[in-house]
């Protein structure tokens, strides 16, 4: 007799964010609207020799967090669970997302996270950058290639791919550290005809300005929380030191830097939330080692895994495009 085969299913959260980014362009389908409203008042063109790419992942975070809310309040293998998947599906077959609907309600911070996108093409820009950006730009899809989704993975970089070549881009300049390796290492080893563009991060971009930046006059201490992706992959970790030291901020260093950075959590979130709170408390408390008051990141991720694990008493959870941007409103 045979052996019986085996069906694998994904945990029920990975399918929601798989289909959604395969469908919508989005993990939890917001619409290009929604992404780009940040960029409304900038009136950006959309070709040009620079592409503004954000990936859609700060606009995410505030949607993200309150999924994750959810599902730490259902259990997946219940019949909570299974009535609210059923209850996504039909809302689904009417072109809504279930999620995003109930994400939403609760989201506070999408003004902040907005904000951010904004704070950095206008940085970039006084820095003299030459930006262009797509309102109708897509997710970088590095939730399929973290969760495993390779046969999705390979079909979504074409359209990656299209959104680029559509710009006449010859560098493109990404936000988060997530998207950058997609653009920079994944894609041009998955398909052959992956835009020749020139990847870089914001940290590099206004790096190489550094001397351009004003100072930033600020009294509290801050502490270098280094993100995974940004310090391993990409190899950037002495350029933030260094842009700090030009806008006139002394910095403290946890014990464990750059390319020793602890995890802040965020990559566990969707699956095990509670373990990636602890995760994200241990990193929180060993920047609070530092004595510092001011905890700086460089990934929308970590931002949202800090920022739900410290306590407001015990110091700030900033991104560096918003500390950076200090200096031009003061």
């Amino acid at each position: 007799m045979g052996e019986m085969a085996t069906t694998v299913r994904m945990p029920a959260v990975f399918e929601i964010i798989s289909e959604n980014i395969m469908k919508h362009s989005s993990p939890l389908a917001l619409k290009t609207s929604e992404v780009s409203a940040w960029s409304k008042t900038m009136n950006l063109p959309k070709t040009g020799e620079i592409l503004f790419y954000t990936g859609g992942e700060y606009q995410l975070l505030p949607y993200i967090d309150s999924l994750v809310k959810t599902m730490t309040l259902v259990d997946q293998g219940s019949k909570a669970f299974s009535f609210m998947m059923g209850v996504r599906n039909f809302l689904n077959k009417g072109g809504i997302s279930a999620e995003k609907l109930y994400a939403s309600v609760l989201a506070k911070d999408r003004e902040r996270y907005n904000a951010i996108c904004y704070k950095a093409a206008a940085i970039l820009q006084k820095l003299g950058y030459p930006l262009c950006y797509n309102d109708e730009e897509v997710y970088s899809g590095a939730l399929l290639y973290e969760l495993g989704y390779q046969d999705d993975l390979i079909t979504y970089a074409e359209r990656v791919s299209a959104l680029i070549k559509n710009s006449g881009a010859k560098t493109v300049v990404c936000l988060s550290p997530h998207a950058a390796e997609m653009l920079k290492l994944i894609y041009p080893s998955l398909i052959s005809d992956f835009p020749k563009v020139e990847v870089r991060t914001f940290v590099e971009l206004i790096w190489e300005q550094k001397d351009k930046l004003p100072k930033i006059n600020y009294d509290q201490s801050v502490a270098i929380h280094d993100s995974c992706r940004l310090a391993r992959e990409l190899n950037i970790a002495e350029e933030i030191r260094e842009v700090l030291d030009c806008v006139g901020v002394h910095y403290h260093e946890p014990f464990r830097n750059k390319k020793w950075t602890t995890c802040c959590g965020g990559p566990s979130k969707l699956v095990y939330p509670e373990i990636s709170q602890t995760i994200a408390a241990r990193r929180v408390a060993e920047l609070q080692d530092t004595g510092a008051q001011v905890f700086l990141t460089t990934c929308p991720y970590c931002l949202a895994a800090l920022e739900g694990a410290h306590d407001q008493k015990s110091g700030a959870i900033e991104d560096l495009i918003e500390f950076i941007y200090r200096g031009y409103v003061e």
